[in-house]
C-alpha cells in the first residue's frame, strides 16, 4: 500500500491500518490489542480491544469528560467519584470476578459493543479432518506468537495445554525456556513432576518456582497489580495455555453439567429425594468429576444437591457448581441495606437469555458462556495484570481467533468424548508431539492451596484485622454474623469456605487500598500485618 514505517512497533501498523481501512481494520488484525485512535479529520474517537478480550479496556464518561485506560488505577488517579457499584460487588461475591459492562466503581465501564462473535455452527466432517485442522491451526498460531526479538518462554504445568505449546515450539526451535510453579505440599497440590517429564522430554531450559504461604503477606501488592511474575529475569515474552479448556471442553464442570440430560429423565419429586443421596456418595465418585472433592465438605455437597434440584435452570445449575456464594448465601453475607441497592440480584435470567436461549448443543452453550465471560473477565484479566506491570508480554496461542473459529465447528462429542473424556480432539491432534503419559493424564485444574494457607496463624491474623466485627459493621457491605459462622464452621468444609473467605478478604484489602486510604495518590500500600 506504500506506507512507510518509522519504527519497529506494531502500534504503527494499527495506525496505518486504520488510515487505510477505517474501523474495518479490525477484521485484518490477528493477535491481542487494546487501543484508542483519535481521528482528527472526522473528530472521532475510535477504540477497540481484541476479539476474545485478551487485553482489557476501561472507560469513564461524564459530561464532556472522557477517559480510557487498560487498568482502573489510571482512571482513579483523576478526581472522580469512587462510589461502589452494588451490582458489580454482588457479581464479584458470586463468582470472584465482575462480569458485564460495569466495574466495581460506578461510572467506569468495560467494553461497549461487539464486532465479532463465535457462532458454534457444527460442521459434519470426519474426525480426521478435525484432528488435522486443530493440529495445523495450533501450529500456525504458535508460530505467529513466536515472532519476537526478545527472550521467549512458556509457563509449563505438565498438563495437555502447556505441554502442547512446548511440543509444537520444539519444531521451530531447540532453545525453549520453561517455568513451573509448586507450593511445597507435593501430592495432588503440585504439578512439578509432570512438568519435569515434559521438560526432560523436550530438553528445555527449565526452572521451578516454589510459592509458599508467605506470598499472602504481600497480598496488598498482589491486589495492586497482580502476583509477582515468574520469569522476569529470564524472558520478556511468555506463552501460556489459557483458553484451551474453553475451546475444547476441558473443565471438570463440563462433564458434571452434561449429566443434566440424564437427570432430566427423572421426575422432579424423585430428583429432590435422590439429590440427598449425595451425602452418602463416596469421595472417589465425586473425584471423577472434581479434583479435591474430599475438601469440599458438607457445604460443598449441599451445592451438588442444589445442582440436581435446579437442572431445569441451566444458568442456576452452573452457578450452584461454580459460584463462590450462591443466591441464598449472598442473601446471608450481604447486609439488608446493601441488598436494597442491587438492581439485578440473580444472574440466571440474563445468562439464560444470552447463552442458553438457542437450540445449540448444551456443551457448546456452556463453552460459549465460558469463552465470553469467565475467560476474558477473570482468567485473562489476571494473566494481563500478572505480566504487564513487569514488562512481560503474555501470549495465548489457543486464543488465536482462527483457531477459535475452527474449534467452534467441532462436534461436541469430539471435545468431550464419553470414553476419552475431556479435550479428546486436542489429545488426538497432539499425539505426534507428546509423551503418552501426558496424553493420558487426567485434567488437573491449577490449584492454589488457600485452604491450607488459611490454617496458619499469621494468615488468621490478617483476617482478624480486615474482617473483624468493627471493620465489617463500619463498612456496611457484609453481615459479620455470617462471616463469623463461616470461620467457626471452617473445618467442616475447608476448601468451600476458603474460597468464600478469600473472596471477602480480597475485596476488603482492595477497598482499604483504593477507597479508604487512596494508595493511588499516596503511593503507600495498606499495612495488613
Amino acid at each position: 500500500k506504500g506506507y512507510k514505517f518509522n519504527s519497529d512497533t506494531d502500534t504503527e501498523v494499527i495506525i496505518n491500518a486504520y488510515d487505510e481501512y477505517g474501523p474495518e481494520c479490525l477484521k485484518k488484525f490477528n493477535g491481542q490489542f487494546s487501543f484508542v485512535i483519535y481521528d482528527a479529520d472526522k473528530k472521532l474517537l475510535f477504540g477497540a480491544r481484541d476479539r476474545i478480550g485478551i487485553k482489557p479496556m476501561y472507560y469513564y464518561k461524564k459530561g464532556k469528560k472522557f477517559m480510557f485506560a487498560s487498568e482502573l488505577k489510571s482512571i482513579l488517579v483523576n478526581d472522580i467519584s469512587r462510589d461502589i457499584n452494588p451490582d458489580a460487588l454482588n457479581r464479584f461475591v458470586s463468582m470472584r470476578y465482575i462480569s458485564g459492562e460495569g466495574t466495581i466503581i460506578k461510572g467506569i465501564k468495560f467494553d461497549i459493543q461487539k464486532y465479532w462473535d463465535l457462532e458454534y455452527n457444527v460442521e459434519n466432517k470426519s474426525k480426521k479432518y478435525f484432528i488435522e485442522g486443530v493440529r495445523q491451526q495450533l501450529k500456525d498460531s504458535i508460530e505467529r506468537r513466536m515472532m519476537s526479538d526478545v527472550p521467549l518462554g512458556v509457563y509449563l504445568s505438565g498438563g495437555l495445554d502447556s505441554s502442547s505449546i512446548v511440543g509444537v515450539m520444539n519444531e521451530f526451535t531447540d532453545n525453549i525456556k520453561t517455568f513451573s510453579v509448586g507450593f511445597g505440599y507435593g501430592g495432588e497440590v503440585d504439578e512439578l513432576r509432570h512438568a519435569k517429564i515434559v521438560s526432560d522430554h523436550f530438553n528445555t531450559d527449565h526452572k521451578e518456582i516454589i510459592v509458599d504461604s508467605n506470598l499472602v503477606k504481600n497480598l496488598p501488592r498482589v491486589i495492586w497489580h497482580g502476583d509477582e511474575p515468574l520469569a522476569t529475569k529470564d524472558v520478556t515474552v511468555v506463552l501460556s495455555g489459557e483458553g484451551a479448556d474453553e475451546m475444547f471442553g476441558g473443565y471438570e464442570q463440563n462433564k458434571f453439567l452434561l449429566q443434566r440430560n440424564k437427570l432430566k429423565l427423572i421426575p422432579k419429586p424423585l430428583r429432590a429425594v435422590g439429590s440427598k443421596s449425595v451425602d452418602f456418595f463416596p469421595e472417589k465418585g465425586l473425584n471423577h468429576f472434581f479434583a479435591f472433592a474430599s475438601n469440599i465438605g458438607k457445604e460443598g455437597r449441599k451445592r451438588f444437591q442444589n445442582y440436581v434440584t435446579n437442572i431445569d435452570d441451566k444458568s442456576k445449575a452452573y452457578f450452584e457448581i461454580m459460584g463462590i456464594f450462591n443466591d441464598k448465601e449472598r442473601h446471608e453475607v450481604l447486609t439488608p441495606e446493601f441488598l436494597e441497592q442491587i438492581k439485578q440480584y440473580a444472574h440466571s435470567d440474563r445468562i439464560n437469555k444470552i447463552y442458553y436461549g438457542d437450540k445449540k448443543p448444551y456443551l457448546n452453550q456452556i463453552l460459549r458462556y465460558e469463552v465470553k465471560e469467565p475467560l476474558p473477565e477473570n482468567l485473562l484479566m489476571k494473566a494481563d495484570k500478572t505480566t504487564m506491570p513487569f514488562s512481560i508480554e503474555g501470549r495465548v496461542p489457543f486464543l488465536d481467533h482462527k483457531l477459535a473459529e475452527f474449534a467452534a465447528t467441532i462436534p461436541p462429542n469430539l471435545k468431550l468424548n464419553k470414553i476419552k473424556n475431556e479435550k479428546y480432539i486436542l489429545k488426538e491432534a497432539m499425539r505426534p508431539y507428546l509423551p503418552e503419559s501426558i496424553i493420558r493424564r487426567k485434567k488437573h485444574r491449577f490449584y492454589v492451596p488457600i485452604d491450607l494457607w488459611m490454617q496458619k496463624e499469621d494468615i488468621k491474623g490478617m483476617f482478624d484485622k480486615v474482617l473483624n466485627k468493627q471493620e465489617v459493621n463500619r463498612q456496611g457491605f457484609f453481615d459479620y454474623s455470617t462471616i463469623d459462622k463461616i470461620q467457626k464452621n471452617y473445618q467442616t468444609s475447608p476448601l468451600f469456605y476458603a474460597r468464600q473467605l478469600w473472596t471477602l478478604l480480597n475485596f476488603q484489602i482492595w477497598h482499604k487500598m483504593f477507597i479508604e486510604e487512596d494508595a493511588i495518590k499516596t503511593g503507600k500500600l495498606p499495612k495488613i500485618f
